[in-house]
């Protein structure tokens, strides 16, 4: 699960051939954009009206934004890949958009099938207005009491009711997608928060899933929350040392750990306020740093082994004193999270997280950097948020002989390797390739692109060179602001 932090690829030109499934639909040409109007891809969009509460079809109604970016190929396969972005919160339009390239081998031969989920994007969405406005990073302190507080708020400016937004409707949506566009089956796509979709639409539709890629898994038996602090910890720990054990970085950065820990603790006594430039606009700004805010673009930066890799810098400069390289890689980090609709977030984790979370363990939660204000302000929220339907057997492993490959990231900070095995329990035909070192997402890397173009292609995990992923290297810890160690 895509989950973010407290505080708050290339240009595609789509070909105008339509498949014989999609052609009769009633379909216009658009442009989907990702974070800030950047990446414009041409597609052909419409809006399809569904009922917002399934057993009252007579009733209110909401519109669902969907696209179909078509292949390459005069007559495609007859399969679309459909994909299904994370969060929960983002806009699978917003999404792709963002990340088309590594669809490019698949799209040669396929359609690809977006639809922003209910409560996202263009589709109905609950956004939470005071997150939007605060920014990634905010002008002033933040305690879980206020974020708490506003994120209430949102509960009585919704223009619909949020009981309606959980996955077991979202999956039924896609399905509604699927008739209305005319195609038989889908390849499902689903990353973090949406391979819970993925998992949940085989289970739901069988005989019109073809085959299903999980990246960054969620398994349906995962209450995500209380893990999350712990496997965040994991993943910096893993950083730490990969630095303690570089004798470059370790020379640059003597003692990072402890540095850090004292980084923490003097935000937590004495919130910094600091000046900086935007790092797109240039336009001067202030911002205040505590305790949160530097725990929160932490856990952002350790999602990709990219981000990272500047960690070291970052921390160290942050104990002299000097936060502006941290803040500016925040902004540049969080690019895209104000568009999150938080009230889906919440909508989901209410319903089908925070309820099933075992008992947390609060000494070990707040012996990571994150502490417990993150399991806190959901059981707070959770407490007051109202629970929606959710399908009998949603928490049970999936079981299914349709074919699955497994993304995973040796390093993922929320989706970690220990879950596959959780989500494979009954799946009788599967794949897994792990990245050593790598990150949560793993579509865009090394040889993932086409190891996906040609699972979907023989909708079928053997065969497959997985191996390819163990010649994957993390992106190596900088030294100084210029760059890692020659």
């Amino acid at each position: 699960m895509e989950a973010r932090p407290l505080f708050s690829f290339s240009l595609l030109v789509a070909g105008t051939v339509l498949s014989a499934a999609t052609a009769a639909a009633d379909l216009s040409p658009c442009t989907l954009t990702a974070s800030e109007g950047r990446q414009e891809i041409r597609g052909r969009c419409t809006t399809l009206e569904v009922p917002l509460d399934p057993e009252d079809p007579a009733g209110e109604t909401i519109g669902l934004h969907v696209a179909v970016v078509p292949a390459v190929v005069e007559t495609p396969a007859p399969d679309p890949v459909t994909v299904i972005a994370g969060g929960p919160g983002d806009a699978s339009t917003r999404f792709f958009a963002q990340a088309q390239g590594a669809f490019e081998q698949v799209r040669r031969t396929r359609d690809i099938v977006l639809v922003d989920q209910r409560g996202t994007g263009k589709s109905a969405p609950l956004h939470c207005e005071n997150f939007r406005e605060l920014g990634p990073l905010a002008d002033v302190a933040t305690d879980v009491d206020t974020l708490v507080e506003m994120t209430l708020e949102c509960l009585d400016a919704f223009p619909w009711d949020p009981r309606f937004f959980t996955s077991s409707l979202a999956v039924q949506d896609l399905d509604r997608v699927r008739d209305a566009l005319g195609y038989e089956r889908l390849n499902v796509y689903g990353i973090s928060y949406g391979s819970r979709i993925a998992q949940h639409y085989a289970r739901r539709f069988p005989e019109r899933t073809r085959s299903v890629i999980l990246d960054g898994v969620v398994p349906a038996v995962v209450a995500l929350g209380p893990d999350t602090a712990i496997e965040s910890q994991r993943a910096l720990d893993a950083m730490l040392e990969r630095c303690r054990a570089d004798p470059a970085c370790d020379a640059a950065f003597p003692e990072l750990a402890r540095r850090f820990e004292a980084v923490l603790a003097r935000l937590e006594e004495a919130p910094a306020r600091v000046a900086f430039d935007h790092p797109r606009t240039a336009e001067p700004q202030e911002v205040v740093v505590d305790r949160l805010t530097m725990a929160g673009v932490v856990r952002l930066l350790l999602y990709s082994p990219v981000t990272t890799s500047v960690l070291p810098v970052l921390i160290d400069a942050a104990y002299r004193g000097d936060y502006e390289p941290l803040v500016t890689q925040g902004y540049l980090a969080s690019l895209g999270v104000e568009e999150l609709a938080m009230g889906l977030n919440y909508a989901i984790v209410c319903t089908e997280d925070e309820p099933f979370a075992p008992a947390v363990d609060v000494e070990a939660q707040r012996a990571t950097y994150m502490g417990t204000a993150f399991t806190e302000m959901l059981g707070r929220v959770c407490a007051r948020w109202p629970r929606g339907p959710m399908d009998d057997d949603f928490k049970e492993p999936l079981a299914s002989d349709v074919p699955v490959l497994f993304l995973t990231g040796e390093e993922d900070p929320i989706t970690p390797p220990r879950y596959v095995p959780l989500a494979a329990e009954k799946l009788t035909n599967y794949g897994e390739l792990v990245a050593p070192g790598q990150g949560h997402g793993m579509l865009a890397t090394g040889c993932v692109p086409r190891i996906m173009a040609e699972f979907v292609e023989a909708a079928d995990p053997t065969g497959l060179d997985l191996d390819c992923a163990e010649r994957l290297r993390p992106f190596p810890l900088l030294t100084s602001p210029l760059g890692p160690a020659p």
